[in-house]
C-alpha cells in the first residue's frame, strides 16, 4: 500500500479557508459575539445576510468609540485621525466599500458574494485588534 505523499500541496480551497477568520476576534464585547457568530455561520449560504450582520456589528463597534456609525468610511477616518492605524482605511479601500454603501449600510452591492462577507469579517478582526475599547 503506498504511503500518503508528505509534500502534497494543499488545494486552493484549503488556502482560502486558512485565511478566513476562525472565530470571533479576541476582545470583542461579549454582547456582540452572537452577531459575529451568526454572520460567520451564514456567510456561505447567504453572503448578503452575512454582510448585513457584519455591517451592523461594525456600526456597533464604531458607536462604542463615541462616533455615530452612520458613515463608516468617514467614522473610520476620524478614528485614524485620532491615532488608529491608517491600515484600517487602506483595508476599506481594498474592500471597495463605496461612499454610497458607507453612508447607507442597507444598500449592499455584493459583487463578490462570499468574498465580500469574508472581507467584512476580517475587517472586524482588524478593527478590534487595532482600535482599543473605550475606557469605562
Amino acid at each position: 500500500m503506498p504511503s500518503p505523499e508528505v509534500n502534497a500541496k494543499p488545494s486552493d480551497a484549503d488556502d482560502a479557508r486558512s485565511s478566513e477568520p476562525t472565530g470571533p476576534p479576541p476582545g470583542l464585547d461579549r454582547k456582540l459575539v452572537p452577531l459575529y457568530t451568526e454572520a460567520a455561520a451564514v456567510a456561505e449560504v447567504s453572503p448578503a445576510s452575512a454582510c448585513a450582520l457584519a455591517r451592523l456589528l461594525l456600526r456597533s463597534l464604531i458607536q462604542a468609540q463615541g462616533l455615530r456609525g452612520r458613515h463608516l468610511v468617514r467614522d473610520i477616518g476620524e478614528l485614524v485621525s485620532a491615532g488608529a492605524p491608517v491600515g484600517l482605511l487602506r483595508a476599506l479601500d481594498v474592500m471597495k466599500l463605496s461612499d454610497i454603501e458607507a453612508r447607507r449600510p442597507g444598500e449592499l452591492n455584493l459583487a463578490n458574494g462570499h468574498g465580500d462577507a469574508q472581507n467584512l469579517l476580517m475587517f472586524i478582526h482588524l478593527f478590534t485588534q487595532h482600535v482599543s475599547p473605550p475606557p469605562r
